[in-house]
């Protein structure tokens, strides 16, 4: 069955989680994509491909058409240049958001990073500054109106997710890491619960084992 969510960075190590995660729940998403042979082969036909790229707003529109939920898992792959995290994580994020606006789009996700209120002297935002350009698509995507949950996982592995005890914390002063899959596991449960709307967060995983109480870890949670 076809669903009313559209995942962005479907072919990311996130991306892929949430898609497949959404294939098991039988609400095959629509996904965006830059380059629809490689989401062939990671898809088959199990998913809605449209074709499109964050940095240019005029091939955003027909993806967001009859769309509910917006995943955005997309990060910035170089410090410079045309993938660098301004033209990625914020002026992406926009374009992104501002599609979402004029397609009403109920509900928006957007993954993001630990420490972006902490960039100065922090070792990661060599990256092209990609801590303060990740801030600023989070404010982009808060100011906008739109219903919004932000994510902010801790560095990510690519160890199982479902293994660790995950915690929940506001105001950005956490360190840690967590699996691309429990991120992943999150979006959709963010989907679950009114607490996660409006509210922006950071997630890590904790060293005692799982499994984890969703209702619990998202009743904490405080609107922006």
């Amino acid at each position: 069955m076809r669903s009313d969510i559209l995942v962005v960075g479907a072919t990311g190590g996130i991306g892929q989680h949430v898609v497949r995660k959404l294939i098991a729940r039988d609400q095959a998403p629509r996904c965006l994509v830059r380059d629809k042979n490689h989401a062939e082969d990671l898809f088959d036909s199990e998913v809605e491909l449209h074709i499109g790229d964050i940095r240019e707003a005029d091939t955003l529109p027909d993806a967001f058409e009859d769309i509910r939920v917006v995943i955005c898992a997309t990060g910035s792959r170089m410090p410079f240049g045309n993938n660098s995290p301004q033209h990625v994580d914020y002026e992406g994020v926009l374009n992104l958001t501002m599609a979402a606006l004029a397609a009403q789009v109920e509900h928006f996700i957007l993954v993001s990073s630990l420490a972006v209120t902490r960039a100065e002297n922090n070792p990661l935002n060599n990256f092209g500054n990609v801590l303060e350009w990740k801030l600023r698509g989070e404010d982009a995507l808060r100011s906008s109106g739109l219903a919004y949950t932000i994510i902010r996982p801790g560095g990510l592995r690519d160890d199982p997710g479902g293994v660790f005890r995950i915690q929940f914390a506001q105001g950005d002063h956490i360190s840690g890491v967590i699996s691309r899959e429990d991120v992943a596991e999150i979006c959709l449960q963010a989907l679950n619960f009114p607490e996660a709307y409006n509210a922006t967060f950071e997630v890590v995983q904790m060293d005692e084992p799982g499994p984890n109480n969703w209702k619990d870890l998202f009743s904490v949670l405080e609107s922006d």
